[in-house]
């Protein structure tokens, strides 16, 4: 009796460790997705070095895709193929993992192509041309042009600090980042501006998180106008749809919940998914983002959370 007591002791003191065990995942769901949204990185990066900012492969593999880990290919060639015709770029070869694709359209940029769509869907995407204002830029003062006029940088700007901090922006190691460009407004005044090797002023490139900046912009000035209003509600059709949709408390969501970022819609973009679901399936492998969002669940009361 007293042996069998031993024996269901140490079970039960191994139940926790076995628990523990049974909860840990070694094994990653998501290195499909992982994999295609890397292709899709490169893709766009490609897309948008060659006929975005009119780079080299070359000056693409050594500072564009520096913090890639494994970039597919070398300048010199590899798995991908670059359409010069078609301004797009080919990442990968067909298999388990599906070739990406990045096209380059007039006035928007580079843009991904979900897995499904092939280079004739192409001519589909849409493009957005408008003719350049009149007048030489160079001699338009700057912000409507690209004339400074005034270069004496103000006395309450400490010059040495300034440029430690540009410093610091374009030599840090990070494993993820390059600095290609900086330009630094002070009350209204350009009073840094500085650029990587290859790259100057008339160079285009992807916007990146400023497009936030420019579309809060925007919807202030539709605010302005009555044309939206901050607190009220989205207004869409949530997924999953149910039988009451009246009732769900992702309708109290506003626009101004949106803009600050306190939607209290569940984030997946983090725990080591950043490039696996969520935002990353978006950005880097044309998955719809508004779907992406409508299907979120809540999980904190709007406005209540950053």
């Amino acid at each position: 009796m007293k042996r069998l007591a031993i024996i269901i002791l140490n079970i039960m003191l191994l139940m926790p460790v076995l628990a523990v065990a049974q909860q840990e995942e070694t094994y990653d769901y998501w290195q499909h997705q992982r994999d295609m949204v890397r292709r899709g990185q490169q893709a766009i990066f490609m897309c948008n070095g060659l006929f975005t900012s009119n780079r080299t492969l070359e000056q693409i593999f050594e500072q564009e895709l520096a913090f890639f880990r494994e970039p597919i290919g070398t300048p010199d060639g590899g798995d991908y193929e670059v359409l010069w015709d078609r301004r797009a770029v080919e990442i990968g070869a067909p298999g388990a993992v599906p070739v990406m694709r990045a096209a380059f359209r007039e006035g928007i940029g580079c843009v991904i192509l979900p897995p499904d769509q092939t280079l004739e869907d192409i001519d589909r995407l849409p493009e957005l041309t408008l003719p350049y204002p009149p007048g030489d830029p160079a001699q338009i003062p700057w912000p409507d042009g690209d004339f400074i006029e005034n270069t004496i940088l103000p006395s309450n700007v400490d010059e040495e600090k300034l440029l430690a901090a540009s410093n610091w922006a374009f030599d840090r190691e990070s494993p993820e980042q390059v600095t290609l460009s900086l330009i630094v407004v002070y009350n209204g005044q350009i009073v840094h501006e500085r650029y990587a090797p290859g790259f100057d002023i008339t160079t285009r490139t992807r916007t990146w998180s400023t497009a936030k900046s420019v579309a809060s912009t925007l919807i202030g000035m539709l605010v302005d106008e009555g044309k939206l209003v901050l607190d009220d509600p989205l207004g869409f059709d949530w997924y999953p749809r149910v039988r009451s949709p009246e009732a769900d408390p992702r309708n109290e969501i506003t626009l101004r919940h949106v803009l600050n970022m306190s939607s209290g819609l569940e984030t997946v973009d983090n725990g080591g998914l950043e490039y696996a679901i969520g935002s990353g399936m978006s950005y880097w492998a044309g998955a719809s983002s508004v779907v992406g969002a409508r299907s979120r669940a809540v999980i904190r009361e709007p406005g209540t959370y950053w």
